[in-house]
């Protein structure tokens, strides 16, 4: 700001809107308050207030929360703050939008307990409030307020992941039902609110009723009611599934998400991402070699494969090859022998890499053959009492460190 200052640039509000959201995340409420009232003696236009306004209240609500009591606490204070900034905006006749509603609304699931019941009733006063009025004062049912409503789809897909959180399955359903058109945001929302609430059979029902190959590509989609809905799925919607499928730890679970993974590169074209590859080869090998069996290593070494293309930190691949190259030497299935892959891993050199750097794995262990070497050898030890291999080591000279008393 004195930079802008000092070359006689005047600040906007995209100015103030990426200051005020800077400072609220760093804890600074204070000073951001104070560019909050600095941005309102601009004179600017009460809609190019509300993204300022979005910016504080996302970050105040954007704080590293926990579950612990200081957590929870500094949490709850923030909340508070940004449903006071709310009033503010009401007072200054700045009026909210969905980004508005759908932060504070996150920032109400985030509480312990989540605080779900009062993030709805926020929706609908302000849908009811906000709504355009008639010449007669009456409010107009058929206009909606500029997108404020249980269902629009950010607020319907805030309102899912706060009901996850609070356990409540049956409410985050109806909450997507409200969705005319949903995405895939609010698909992998609601199926992660159901694996969260271990109902994952209904987070399959759901993946098996809105994820279709064959309606999606239907040259003329017909969307004449929900069950015509396609929605394509990305690699978040397999992680959810896949993850919980196998943290079953059941042969038919495994079996399940070997099909899904397989599914999701042959029919849908997904590739795997560097969380999905470690969700997997953690859950497969967690248990160790005892039952691993073909189909295990098989599933296994395909993920494997598949995380070689990928840019991971360091050499976190290569700690995940050695991980898995130590369950195949345990297993009893030797279903990688006829891998080039796995043979190829099982047979690389597995060098530690510190190690490597010590050099320790290039130290001369100094043994030598007696009598080894060219005849030269036996001429050499004839004119001399002592051996000269010994010799050459110093070890005749070694001080034993006997004294007499």
């Amino acid at each position: 700001m004195q930079l802008m200052r000092k070359r006689g640039v005047e600040p906007n509000e995209y100015t103030y809107t990426c200051i005020v959201g800077a400072l609220a995340r760093s804890n600074k409420v204070r000073q951001a308050k104070k560019m909050i009232e600095y941005a309102l003696n601009l004179n600017l236009p009460r809609k190019k207030l509300t993204p300022i306004y979005n910016a504080f209240i996302s970050g105040l609500l954007s704080d590293n929360w926990s579950d612990n009591v200081e957590g929870q606490a500094s949490h709850a204070a923030s909340v508070i703050d940004a449903l006071s900034m709310l009033q503010e905006m009401h007072d200054l006749n700045i009026r909210p939008n969905v980004v508005t509603v759908s932060v504070v609304i996150d920032g109400l699931g985030r509480c312990n307990p989540p605080r779900c019941n009062d993030a709805k009733d926020l929706v609908q006063h302000l849908e009811f409030t906000l709504r355009p009025k008639s010449g007669t004062g009456y409010t107009r049912p058929d206009v909606n307020a500029r997108g404020i409503s249980l269902s629009n789809r950010k607020i319907a897909t805030a309102l899912i992941r706060a009901y996850g959180r609070g356990n409540d399955v049956e409410s985050a359903m109806k909450a997507f039902r409200r969705i005319s058109v949903p995405d895939v945001v609010a698909l992998n929302t609601l199926i992660d609110a159901c694996c969260r609430c271990d109902q994952l059979k209904i987070a399959l029902e759901v993946f098996g009723k809105y994820v279709s190959f064959e309606r999606w590509n239907s040259d003329i989609p017909t969307i004449d009611s929900a069950d015509d809905i396609a929605i394509k799925p990305d690699v978040v919607t397999y992680t959810t599934l896949i993850s919980s499928l196998l943290h079953l730890k059941s042969k038919a679970a495994t079996k399940r998400a070997i099909k899904m993974y397989r599914d999701m590169k042959q029919t849908w074209m997904i590739y795997p991402d560097t969380f999905l590859v470690d969700t997997i080869l953690s859950a497969m090998i967690s248990s160790g070699p005892i039952g691993f069996n073909d189909d295990d290593v098989r599933f296994t070494l395909t993920v494997l494969r598949d995380g070689e293309f990928l840019e991971w930190e360091g050499r976190q691949y290569e700690r995940r090859k050695r991980a898995v190259r130590a369950i195949l030497v345990g297993c009893s299935s030797e279903v990688w022998k006829n891998d080039e892959f796995a043979y190829g891993l099982m047979n690389e050199d597995a060098e530690d890499p510190l190690f490597k750097k010590k050099g320790w794995n290039e130290i001369d262990s100094g043994f030598r053959l007696w009598g080894s070497g060219d005849g030269n050898f036996a001429e050499q030890e004839e004119n001399t009492s002592v051996d000269s291999f010994l010799a050459s080591k110093g070890w005749n000279d070694m001080n034993s460190g006997f004294r007499l008393l």
